[in-house]
């Protein structure tokens, strides 16, 4: 499945909107300092999937829809995620990602770190002036747990002994509550009910845990020409994901319970030993209990957004689980 193109087809009715969101993005983001504009604009060459500016649009169409404010909300958000994803990097010592040089690899950690710190002052000026005492206090909150979910991938890092309780923590607040905050922050500016905007934040916090679910699987399932890094990335890095997680559950693990510690505390990863772990997690139970998984948190976005009435809207948010636990990177 080619995920440009289905995204493209599935936010055809948002387009315009889209590309006015991309605009105004460019624009904050631009930097009179050559320095920092010349890796902000590195940092922007390579667009992810505008999953998050499509949520906040698309959650603030189900009622009143005010694009003012939702525009200004959406380029906030889409900051935070790239200074996220920067920052991610320098934590990771990662050279690429999508196959191109990360700005820490070209400009170095302090001028990224920097970027990154850039991008969350610019959200605090976008999310002041929409003027709006209930998104002051999501930003502020969702930025505070993403870093607290950063902390705990850091602090979990290396342990062979992950509880798959411990990495649902870990995923609902580094990665889904970001994507819960873009369907809440929509709800909330369309004046919607309070149950109303409980309900879009249970499809965003959901959708988002069932989005990770896959990234993780795909880290074991698929090869570097499709996800733009080799497959064990995650292993390597010394994360230990659901597949893995599942794997180590079973009864039958034939050394790989040592095999996986050894790895995890080894600076010098051999890659025979990491490849032979991911040949095992692919064939064994970990996928497919992993996969179970994320279509049981992508029901529970469908149920949740099911409490809206049907309309062409609500149909975009449908096929968007769709494409959640189907894509292939």
């Amino acid at each position: 499945m080619n995920t440009t193109a289905t995204l493209s087809r599935i936010f055809a009715g948002i387009q315009p909107e889209l590309d006015q969101v991309d605009a105004l993005f460019q624009e904050r983001a631009t930097s009179g300092l050559a320095i920092l504009n010349s890796a902000s604009m590195h940092a922007l060459a390579s667009p992810g999937k505008r999953l998050r500016t499509a949520l906040t649009l698309l959650a603030g169409k189900l009622n009143h829809y005010d694009f003012g404010k939702l525009l200004q909300l959406s380029v906030a958000f889409e900051m935070v995620h790239l200074a996220t994803l920067i920052h991610d990097d320098i934590i990771d010592e990662a050279a690429t990602r999508r196959g191109n040089p990360t700005v820490n690899a070209l400009w170095g950690d302090k001028i990224a770190i920097l970027l990154g710190d850039y991008y969350l002052a610019k959200t605090s000026g976008l999310i002041a002036e929409i003027e709006n005492p209930r998104i002051d206090h999501l930003f502020a909150d969702t930025v505070a747990t993403v870093c607290e979910g950063t902390i705990m991938e850091m602090m979990t890092s290396g342990r062979a002994d992950l509880t798959v309780e411990t990495y649902f923590e870990k995923i609902k607040n580094k990665t889904a509550c970001l994507i819960a905050a873009c369907s809440k922050g929509g709800a909330i500016l369309s004046d919607a009910t309070d149950e109303q905007v409980e309900f879009l934040h249970s499809y965003g916090l959901n959708l988002g845990i069932a989005f990770q679910i896959i990234d993780d699987i795909l880290d074991y399932t698929e090869d570097q020409s499709t996800i733009g890094k080799p497959a064990g990335n995650d292993l390597r890095q010394g994360m230990v994901t659901l597949p893995l997680i599942f794997a180590l559950q079973e009864a039958s693990q034939n050394g790989h319970q040592q095999q996986v510690q050894a790895l995890l505390n080894s600076d010098e990863h051999n890659e025979k030993d990491i490849l032979e772990v991911v040949d095992w997690v692919t064939h064994g139970y970990g996928v497919d209990l992993s996969l179970q998984e994320a279509h049981n948190y992508a029901n529970k976005a469908r149920e949740a957004l099911y409490h809206f009435p049907a309309s062409s809207d609500r149909d975009v948010l449908d096929e968007l689980i769709d494409f959640v636990i189907s894509r292939r990177r």
